[in-house]
């Protein structure tokens, strides 16, 4: 008896935002890393490259790192898991990463799991969204000062606590942050501005004039405010005592 053939459903992929790797020295492969090498790492990204498994080619098809991003000194990148990898990486805690590099460190070639990473924080974060779209950050100084500027006006930052500011939205470091690796100034732009707005920087109306203090009550103040905001206080003070 012949059985129906069945067509193989689509596979299904879980993305999991990862470190890969970070600038300094590598002694044992005489090289150093830097900012800028990572830099170009993540321009000249066009994969998708596989994941294996301690860098040796299997039949097992686990999934494929789908794109890359410097943040200074740290290579951050979306790694695309079938399944039942995803699963399996869960249940065995096997989250930890290695990448292989061109000798020129102009390419990635793939991205392993390893039982020892060269850098010991390279691994896995939680499922979700990639970070980027969460944890929204500055592309450059201006905009960051124009951030700044709009929430000294609004009275969501103090002028002496500016400086400080000013130095995490510049940090080009990430922390791990609700199963996310997120960049610092990224999270400082967000408590920045969940702060409430205050009082004490809005614009407040101008303070009456001395000679008119004593000439006008609260509610015609208020009623000559409301009806005719374009005539000057003092005028109707004038007119008053003539």
């Amino acid at each position: 008896m012949e059985h129906p053939t069945r067509s193989p459903e689509p596979a299904r992929w879980v993305e999991r935002r990862a470190k890969l790797f970070e600038a300094g020295e590598y002694p044992d492969k005489g090289l150093t890393v830097t900012e800028a090498d990572l830099a170009r790492l993540a321009g000249s990204f066009d994969g998708p490259v596989p994941v294996l498994i301690e860098h040796a080619e299997s039949p097992l098809d686990l999934g494929e790192l789908t794109s890359v991003e410097a943040v200074g000194p740290e290579l951050f990148g979306t790694v695309r898991l079938t399944e039942e990898a995803d699963r399996l990486v869960r249940r065995s805690g096997a989250a930890s990463l290695s990448v292989a590099l061109s000798p020129d460190l102009s390419r990635i070639l793939e991205l392993s799991l390893v039982r020892r990473p060269r850098v010991p924080d390279a691994r896995l974060f939680g499922g979700g969204p990639v970070f980027q779209a969460r944890w929204p950050g500055l592309s450059s100084a201006p905009e960051a000062a124009r951030l700044l500027e709009a929430l000294l006006r609004e009275g969501r930052l103090t002028p002496a606590q500016r400086p400080y500011a000013e130095a995490l939205l510049a940090c080009g470091q990430a922390v791990a942050f609700d199963g996310d690796s997120v960049p610092v100034a990224a999270l400082a732009r967000a408590l920045l501005e969940l702060q409430p707005p205050s009082a004490l920087f809005a614009e407040v109306a101008p303070a009456r004039a001395a000679d008119e203090s004593n000439l006008l009550l609260p509610e015609e103040e208020a009623f000559y405010r409301r009806y005719f905001p374009d005539v000057e206080l003092s005028e109707i003070a004038r007119r008053r005592v003539r």
